[in-house]
């Protein structure tokens, strides 16, 4: 599949990972997924850190700064957008909370912070020299994004006006699941943060394509992650688990069957 140089506005295309030690962070990534990596300066005293997979640029990871140490560490989605200031007012004109104004990334892009009415953070990109991922949907890289949320309708209505992208119910899911299609192909989900689920504040998260769901939990507990949710299938689509890496942050890995076929 050729490498990916574009990505439609409204796309998820990127994430990214803060860590409290980059080094463990580095460890266990690659060593679950069979990742390299490569450390790049990102200003005085920082260091953005790419992973690849079989040599393309999949997701990064960054260890958190002076002014980030009181976040845990987690994962952060980044959607592109063709006028960053634009799609900021949008958030802002739909009720959100724009938490970092537009800014340079280097001379990569542009990025801003926005969070959502029920508190879930997502990162706007303009792309520059780097469009996102290099690739996606297939083990080894990024295959789904997914905001976990407390009002769904609410949700649909606020990133339906931020990234001009078609959010409906899919009506294929025999559970309730809410589908981000962008330029008719779907790019994202929504779902419903359940009673069960404890204490989960609302998030954007990422799965991440695995050859073997099972395989690679076992994996992540021996590199020191631990499961927040056991492998378990999506009837006639895919097996997925959820994990928390070794600082606690949460992702989930995912297998879809067609894979298989």
């Amino acid at each position: 599949m050729p490498e990916i140089t574009e990505y439609p506005p409204g796309s998820p295309s990127w994430a990214d990972h803060l860590a409290h030690d980059g080094q463990v962070a580095k460890d266990f990534y690659t060593g679950l997924f069979g990742w390299t990596y490569d450390d790049h300066p990102a200003g005085e005293g920082m260091v953005y850190t790419m992973f690849s997979h079989n040599g393309v640029p999949v997701c990064a990871t960054a260890e958190a700064g002076p002014m980030q140490q009181n976040l845990p560490a987690h994962w952060s989605v980044y959607v592109t957008v063709d006028d960053l200031e634009a799609a900021v007012e949008r958030a802002r004109a739909a009720g959100g909370t724009v938490i970092f104004d537009p800014c340079d990334v280097l001379d990569v892009g542009r990025m801003a912070i926005i969070q959502d009415q029920q508190g879930a953070f997502l990162r706007l990109w303009y792309p520059l020299k780097h469009a996102g991922a290099g690739k996606l949907g297939e083990p080894g890289a990024l295959t789904w994004f997914e905001l976990a949320t407390t009002d769904v309708d609410s949700a649909t209505a606020f990133y339906t006006a931020v990234l001009g992208a078609e959010i409906a119910p899919d009506p294929d899911t025999p559970f309730e699941y809410t589908l981000v299609k962008v330029a008719g192909n779907p790019a994202a989900g929504i779902v419903r943060i359940g009673e069960d689920w404890g204490p989960v504040p609302p998030n954007w998260g990422v799965y991440i394509g695995v050859d073997d769901v099972d395989a690679t939990v076992a994996r992540a507990q021996e590199l020191g992650g631990k499961v927040c949710v056991e492998p378990r299938d999506i009837p006639d689509f895919a097996r997925f688990a959820v994990l928390f890496d070794p600082e606690g942050a949460v992702f989930s890995v995912l297998h879809l069957n067609q894979w298989s076929s």
